[in-house]
């Protein structure tokens, strides 16, 4: 195995490992959570299907209540994940060096990813309840560049012959739920009213754990591929 092998399969491990950490973190620090929703101040702890993945990082919880280990553990899991998925889409176009055409393509994929994992640090150094429309803002760029991002991946793979589809197939179904997702903020303008927020919620939840299963099959398929 070359070195240049090995560095790749290293940044292929580390994008899985990044996407299994956020899981876990977030887990935790829901646990720590200091209680209330966007739209209720009294809840207590963190209710999965009313509050936001941003809820954990808050400086201060919707209650009132300081949320200091709920935000540090959120402030680290995001930058993580977004940290490791840069040398992931840096390296990942070398799969495609055989195709000049699809590897301008994915070189473009690969640009609007890297900007989405910047804005992911972004987004976890932006608490929304101290900077909330530069959180909002990180929030805009970074999905809906990982989004375009997804798409102009499941095209390359789709036309790469030694690449299989099966990966190309999880990123277009990552794409159908995440333009679903988008659908439904914009038919449902009002996120202050239980059902909206229960839309807007459950959305999210859907998107980001798509993501990151998206990420982990996706690490996992270059990882097993040889530069084409």
């Amino acid at each position: 195995m070359t070195t240049k092998s090995t560095q790749r399969n290293l940044i292929c491990i580390l994008s899985i490992l990044g996407s299994l950490q956020f899981v876990l973190l977030t887990t935790i620090a829901m646990y720590f959570y200091k209680g209330g929703t966007y739209i209720d101040p009294t809840p207590v702890g963190y209710i999965f299907w009313q509050n936001y993945f941003s809820d954990l990082g808050r400086t201060v919880a919707h209650s009132g209540i300081p949320n200091t280990i709920s935000f540090v553990l959120f402030t680290v899991t995001l930058s993580l994940w977004g940290i490791t998925q840069i040398p992931f889409y840096i390296t990942f176009p070398t799969l495609f060096k055989s195709y000049s055409n699809l590897r301008k393509v994915s070189i473009c994929g690969s640009s609007l990813a890297i900007i989405s994992g910047i804005s992911y640090v972004g987004i976890a150094f932006t608490p929304s309840d101290i900077a909330g429309s530069l959180h909002d803002l990180f929030v805009v760029i970074g999905f809906s560049f990982v989004f375009f991002s997804i798409i102009l991946y499941s095209y390359v793979i789709f036309k790469t012959d030694n690449y299989p589809n099966f990966y190309a197939i999880i990123l277009t179904i990552s794409a159908f739920i995440l333009s679903v997702y988008f659908l439904f903020l914009f038919f449902t303008s009002n996120s202050q009213t239980p059902e909206g927020l229960l839309i807007y919620v459950v959305g999210q939840k859907f998107m980001i754990y798509t993501l990151l299963i998206c990420n982990i099959i996706q690490g996992y398929g270059a990882l097993k591929q040889k530069s084409s």
